[in-house]
């Protein structure tokens, strides 16, 4: 991934996704997957997908510029084409940490989260001691506000876009997206 433009803009956002979903599956080439990532460029040509859109228009509600956003996934790669499973996802999951130093190295003001509450249990592996809280407006258990030491002070975790998009919760998330305070996304 290029990062030159989310390091311009003034408020940084980071996504957390589950894993690629089946896409670029040569895992011994790395510079093929470098170059694959580069390419790929935060979605710019996925119009459709519930994932990219919704992330576009959050982009826009928090005024940073579109494509600029940092992306990174908690399975670092999925399995036959979906999330790893048994000993697969065992392994996948030993490698969490690298989430955890990104979210460190790139020092985002906003993180989302689109891994659902299936991946709690990591997340509280990650941040021993992380508080999950309601957002209200918000389906309850649906959507979190994460409290922790090490964690941007505006973090949520969310459903799938995917999700989001069928269960008809965009606009509720959009709005709440929208009306967290300036000083709150700057903090």
């Amino acid at each position: 991934m290029h990062l030159s433009a989310y390091f311009q803009q003034t408020k940084k956002l980071l996504i957390v996704g589950q894993e690629t979903y089946g896409w670029h599956c040569k895992y011994a080439d790395v510079e093929a997957q470098l170059e694959f990532y580069l390419n790929f460029n935060m979605g710019e040509k996925h119009y459709s997908s519930p994932f990219w859109n919704i992330t576009r228009k959050v982009e826009s509600i928090l005024g940073i510029e579109r494509y600029s956003c940092a992306w990174s996934n908690l399975n670092r790669f999925d399995h036959g084409g979906g999330p790893p499973e048994g000993k697969i996802l065992e392994e996948v999951a030993k490698l969490d940490f690298l989430v955890k130093e990104e979210i460190q190295i790139l020092k985002p003001d906003i993180c989302l989260f689109y891994t659902n509450w299936k991946y709690d249990h990591r997340i509280k592996a990650l941040y021993p001691g992380v508080q999950f809280h309601d957002v209200e407006g918000l389906p309850n258990g649906h959507f979190a506000r994460l409290f922790h030491d090490e964690l941007p002070k505006v973090t949520l975790r969310t459903p799938h876009p995917r999700t989001i998009r069928m269960r008809k919760w965009e606009n509720a998330f959009l709005t709440f997206m929208g009306s967290l305070s300036t000083n709150e996304q700057n903090a």
